[in-house]
């Protein structure tokens, strides 16, 4: 995998979608080795900080590469949820 970014530890825009691939398989089964969407190497550690019903927000990091970045995935609002 592309390594691209590993000198300033973010995740690069073209890995989100393996990044949340990532953090589906790391959520179906907690005790897997969960490979990084940076550098493919097993073991990337995924911590919950969602703020649910308003986000997703996991934090990500990697000991291999060093990836350490964070991942927002805001959530729709329900009508009438800001009256």
């Amino acid at each position: 995998m592309d390594n691209t970014n590993s000198a300033n530890n973010t995740l690069p825009s073209n890995r989100i979608r393996e990044a949340m691939a990532a953090i589906t398989a790391g959520r179906q089964n907690p005790e897997a080795d969960v490979p990084c969407p940076v550098c493919g190497h097993p073991g990337l550690q995924v911590e919950d900080h969602s703020a649910r019903p308003h986000a997703e927000w996991y934090a990500l990091s990697c000991s291999s590469c060093g990836l350490d970045d964070t991942l927002h995935i805001p959530m729709g609002s329900r009508p009438g949820s800001f009256s």
